[in-house]
């Protein structure tokens, strides 16, 4: 039977054989993220990650959007929580989810109505700390425990476990998995930097996306290495790309850079989603045999913004990605804009 690899497209590339190759296509000429051939690399101005956690009593399973933004005073925080039944409703009606709560103060709690569900948040990240570049999300010192109908539905941070041992030992903790993550860097250059894992018991990757050369090509790395490169962006600034981790695990790329190319400078469009640049890096589950492309993608709206491939996913654990009873993975989403508006 023909190997699955020759069945992808001539732009696949398998990272285990970049990692042995001695090419200079490899690692050899790829950006550093301080910065290398000239890119300077951006900090993150807003993280958004989604959630689903089901209830063990119900069974009912919820969508939680845990969102770290930068603000004048410092980081703030958001949480929307909806049941997932009528989220995927709302925003086949509509385009759109349920509003997020905005937390502002640095510590406190609140409460509020999901659907039929009572939830309630606490949090404190008054003395958190952060990561050296610079984003808005906590790296230790904070937790955020979301509470819906009796049960914790999502403990994050450190402090979160002893928060929940010292005040509500009583209170069930039901799981939680990550289903997407969308990153947003505006300003400070075209250089883009993150880590993600796609797969449970896979390692966490260091994705980089570098545009070079007045934005006539791009590079895409993981871990350090070239997987991707993209010429003639203003006539290739849509397309696909197929990579490999852990083992084999392929990982769907998709890139769409009209609006950072064409629409980034107009005044109309520079406070909106459609002058932004847009890679989704979408892992497939364990039953998806086909590509992305010929997947239904109705679950796709909330996180279509300008890309055209999925954003939900089932399996993933804190921190991670895989593949669940829902066909797909895990999915990252980095959007760049040139400058700073009221909607980034």
């Amino acid at each position: 039977m023909k190997d699955l690899v020759s069945c992808f497209s001539e732009h696949a590339v398998r990272i285990s054989d970049v990692a042995c190759s001695g090419s200079a296509n490899a690692a050899a000429g790829a950006p550093e993220p301080s910065g290398g051939a000239g890119a300077r690399a951006a900090a993150v101005s807003a993280v958004t990650t989604v959630y689903q956690s089901r209830l063990s009593a119900s069974g009912k399973e919820l969508l939680l959007e845990v969102t770290w933004s930068r603000a004048p005073d410092g980081p703030a925080l958001s949480v929307a929580v909806h049941e997932a039944a009528a989220a995927s409703r709302h925003r086949s009606a509509t385009g759109g989810g349920a509003a997020p709560r905005h937390l502002h103060r640095k510590k406190g709690s609140g409460t509020f109505t999901a659907g039929s569900c009572v939830v309630g948040v606490f949090w404190d990240y008054a003395v958190a700390r952060y990561a050296t570049a610079g984003g808005p999300e906590p790296a230790s010192g904070y937790y955020v425990a979301v509470v819906a109908d009796a049960e914790f539905v999502l403990l994050l941070g450190d402090l979160s476990r002893g928060y929940v041992e010292r005040l509500h030992g009583g209170i069930p903790v039901a799981g939680s998995r990550v289903a997407r993550r969308r990153e947003r860097f505006v300003g400070g250059g075209s250089c883009w930097y993150t880590r993600a894992r796609f797969v449970d018991a896979g390692a966490e990757h260091e994705i980089g996306v570098v545009l070079q050369d007045g934005d006539a090509e791009a590079w895409v790395t993981v871990d350090g290495r070239k997987v991707a490169q993209l010429r003639r962006l203003r006539w290739n600034f849509r397309g696909s790309h197929t990579i490999f981790l852990d083992g084999g695990a392929p990982v769907d790329m998709t890139w769409d850079l009209h609006g950072w190319l064409f629409h980034a400078g107009d005044e109309a469009s520079s406070s909106s989603s459609s002058s932004c640049a847009v890679f989704t890096f979408q892992a497939r589950g364990a039953t998806e045999t086909r590509m992305w492309t010929e997947r239904d993608d109705g679950d796709a709206g909330e996180e279509k913004e300008k890309a055209s491939a999925p954003a939900s996913g089932r399996r993933q654990k804190p921190g991670g990605g895989g593949g669940g009873a829902s066909g797909q993975g895990f999915c990252l989403l980095i959007q760049g804009f040139k400058s700073f508006s009221k909607s980034t």
